[in-house]
């Protein structure tokens, strides 16, 4: 999260009663009591172990390597590294106990990579989810060439760690579309990353249903200890509270912003983390971070260090996101592999047959409560895919 872009402090709220009535899927809340706390923590430490993770220097590059290898580690075979150049010349103004200071950082052709993992979906594998945050960070109380020690803990080890972690969780389980996981570089200076992963989602055609990133999860308000903000803009409301949602039924935390509402909403969005590139682009996104009224006077300094880290709150947001991304995913997914035997072939294409137009909703693949030929339409479409993403 760039600190020149953070929230300013919005007026108190009043706490609505957690929801009681809704009935949880017992699927999904499976999912999100596999979140853990541990494993969250474990991701954290070793990213803060690089010492600093700044653009150009070699613990980035080596921190972006690791990052891939987890996701390889975890079985995710589709693991991919784009390229992009950095090009920047920012000043931030600082506050040190030696009075007001203006820090310069300045790039030319910088080489950084985004670290992306994909999960593809089982049936409507063109349709994409994509949960993201930035791994880099940045010490803007040091000057550039002082950036041994930027360790991020909070902005932004913390959303890197929820991310792996709702990965490891999703890796065996089937949603229906496909899920991204991008950890972008260049953040700190601009929504680099993330803007070229749009450039070129934007030329491929990509068809993104929504972006959620994770940004400075790690600290709770004193006020409203649990209470976390979604931002975004006004079309992408209901989506907002779909994710608020997911959180007041599965977790211990609620989706608040300063006056009571549940999703903070403006005309442009916050232009403060990289979910902004996705609005800006054209596709929702909705950015997830602690309170928005936290004091942030550690974020983007020397002094984002893991004791300022508060575990739980951080694995209670990645439960929030898991259980949104499974109800987004319809999860447990439908898939055309009928015979389940890992792709769809021949054999499926024969109970389908049988199935049509029976009362069998396994053959229903719209969800729209009958078996027609719209959902012929949909097995022809993905039959000879092979689903099982490893």
């Amino acid at each position: 999260m760039r600190i020149s872009s953070c929230f300013a402090v919005l007026l108190p709220l009043m706490f609505l009663p957690k929801s009681t009535d809704a009935a949880l899927d017992p699927d999904i809340a499976n999912l999100v009591a596999q979140v853990s706390a541990d494993s969250i923590e474990f991701t954290i430490r070793k990213l803060v172990g690089f010492d600093t993770r700044f653009i150009g220097s070699d613990s980035n590059a080596a921190a972006s390597r690791w990052l891939g290898d987890r996701f390889q580690r975890m079985g995710y075979g589709n693991v991919r590294f784009d390229t992009f150049l950095v090009n920047q010349d920012r000043t931030y103004r600082v506050t040190l106990d030696s009075g007001e200071v203006f820090h310069r950082f300045v790039f030319q052709n910088a080489e950084q990579r985004n670290v992306i993992a994909t999960k593809p979906g089982t049936l409507h594998q063109e349709r994409k989810l994509v949960l993201g945050g930035h791994f880099d960070s940045i010490s803007i109380d040091r000057t550039q060439t002082s950036q041994d020690l930027a360790p991020g803990a909070d902005d932004n080890a913390t959303g890197i760690a929820a991310i792996i972690e709702v990965a490891r969780v999703l890796r065996d389980a089937d949603l229906e579309m496909t899920v991204e996981f991008v950890l972008f570089g260049a953040e700190e200076l601009g929504l680099i990353g993330s803007q070229d992963y749009v450039k070129r989602s934007r030329e491929s055609g990509d068809e993104i249903q929504l972006m959620l990133t994770l940004d400075s999860i790690g600290t709770r308000s004193p006020r409203f200890p649990d209470a976390f903000s979604l931002d975004t803009i006004h079309p992408y409301a209901e989506l907002g509270d779909l994710v608020a949602v997911a959180a007041d039924e599965y977790t211990d935390l609620s989706a608040r912003n300063g006056s009571g509402g549940t999703v903070v909403i403006t005309n442009r969005g916050c232009r403060c983390s990289d979910h902004q590139s996705f609005i800006d682009g054209g596709y929702p996104g909705i950015g997830v971070f602690q309170y928005v009224s936290n004091p942030a006077s550690h974020l983007n300094t020397s002094v984002d260090t893991l004791g300022g880290v508060d575990i739980t709150l951080v694995h209670g947001i990645a439960q929030a996101v898991l259980a949104s991304a499974a109800k987004l995913g319809a999860y447990p997914g439908r898939t055309a592999d009928f015979e389940g035997n890992g792709e769809v072939g021949f054999e499926d294409f024969v109970l389908f047959v049988e199935g049509f137009g029976g009362s069998d909703t396994t053959y229903d693949l719209d969800r729209d409560g009958n078996v027609a030929f719209s959902d012929f339409i949909i097995f022809a479409k993905n039959y000879g895919r092979i689903f099982n993403p490893s």
